[in-house]
């Protein structure tokens, strides 16, 4: 169906470039466009026979021939292989066929590129709709959700991961150009701007787990490397937030949100993979009420200065993976005195975090805790 508004477009451009009247018929055979406004809405016998009919082009000679249809040539205005209304040229059919046929052809190209266009919207909506289901609905409809999936070409039940990437002073669109244009990126990596600093994608992983388990960071720095190159190029930043692995489209929520997780709380000038905070995730999640259940008596009993040490100590533990001298560094602090500190830890609770793996947990969970309420 020619669309009357880019009927009238049409009219408009070109009567800029000849003088001959111009119509365009629908598949009604009604004129929808002229430049003879008094035309617009009149039916058009020929227009009408063409397009329920097999004949591409029809001349009338004079008005005798058809009521309400002037001299000039009619052609079918043919897209995929429907026939969505005529085009007319009003005038000696001899002197305009020329005309007609330019007219012709430039009202395909121009309807022809209009329905690419909206096909492109229609693709870009449903996606956009369909990556709203995936990452801001929590309980998503799956047959909802599979749905748009289809349309869009994505299969499930195979394997991705969300890569979350901040940008800092570069737009993002040349940036998921470049990751687009890389030959590593696949017609089912699912990919969207989501705002002015922020990009998602989900890559699809290698179907052997095993595989995937070991090499997915090598994967992901591949898949990236055009677009790391660029950047470097540009001398611009971008900071990659590497979700968990999910393969049902429902789950993927949760996979957006471990990325959210990692930009909220993830100290990194370069990439940050969720399964390396597997363990402060987890803490991070427990509800502040079961901890002041397990540690009230703790926070109540111990002095405030002892909590302050315990605090700075076991933070900086956690994060060197309790190396002491790698810890002692951090707080520049001669090894002996975090020692010290260290052991006067161990005696309050009994604990040897170095060596046991639960008193480690007893240790982290406290400072969760206290984390938390402070």
């Amino acid at each position: 169906m020619i669309e009357t508004e880019l009927a009238k477009k049409f009219i408009e451009q070109v009567t800029q470039y000849t003088e001959y009247n111009i119509n365009i018929m629908n598949e009604q055979g009604v004129i929808i466009a002229s430049r003879d406004p008094k035309r617009i809405g009149s039916f058009h016998e020929v227009a009408f026979y063409i397009v329920s009919g097999n004949e591409d082009i029809v001349v009338t000679s004079n008005e005798e021939d058809y009521p309400g249809v002037k001299p000039g040539i009619n052609m079918v205005i043919n897209i995929d292989g429907r026939r969505e209304g005529v085009v007319g040229i009003t005038g000696d059919p001899g002197e305009i066929k020329p005309v007609a046929l330019i007219t012709k052809m430039a009202i395909k190209a121009m309807l022809k590129y209009e329905k690419q266009q909206e096909e492109l919207r229609r693709r870009r909506n449903r996606k956009e709709h369909f990556t709203n289901l995936l990452i801001h609905v929590e309980y998503p409809d799956p047959g909802e959700l599979r749905s748009v999936a289809k349309k869009l070409n994505y299969s499930e039940n195979i394997i991705r991961i969300p890569i979350l990437c901040k940008l800092e002073d570069v737009r993002p669109e040349p940036l998921l150009d470049m990751i687009k244009n890389s030959p590593r990126h696949g017609s089912e990596d699912i990919s969207i701007i989501l705002d002015s600093s922020h990009i998602l994608i989900f890559k699809t992983m290698p179907q052997q787990a095993r595989k995937v388990f070991a090499d997915y960071k090598y994967i992901i720095a591949e898949y990236l490397s055009t677009a790391l190159k660029w950047l470097r190029e540009q001398e611009k930043r971008c900071i990659f937030y590497i979700g968990s692995f999910q393969v049902n489209f429902t789950q993927y929520y949760n996979a957006y949100r471990h990325c959210k997780w990692l930009e909220e709380n993830v100290n990194t000038e370069s990439a940050a993979f969720f399964y390396d905070h597997t363990g402060n995730y987890v803490r991070s999640i427990v509800p502040v009420n079961e901890l002041q259940w397990m540690f009230n008596v703790y926070e109540k009993e111990l002095g405030e200065d002892f909590k302050t040490s315990f605090m700075e100590i076991v933070g900086v533990l956690i994060k060197t993976n309790y190396n002491l001298v790698t810890a002692s560094k951090e707080l520049f602090v001669h090894k002996n005195t975090l020692l010290y500190r260290y052991n006067k830890v161990k005696d309050i609770f009994n604990i040897n975090p170095l060596e046991s793996s639960a008193d480690r947990f007893f240790l982290e969970a406290f400072y969760t805790f206290l984390r938390k309420e402070h």
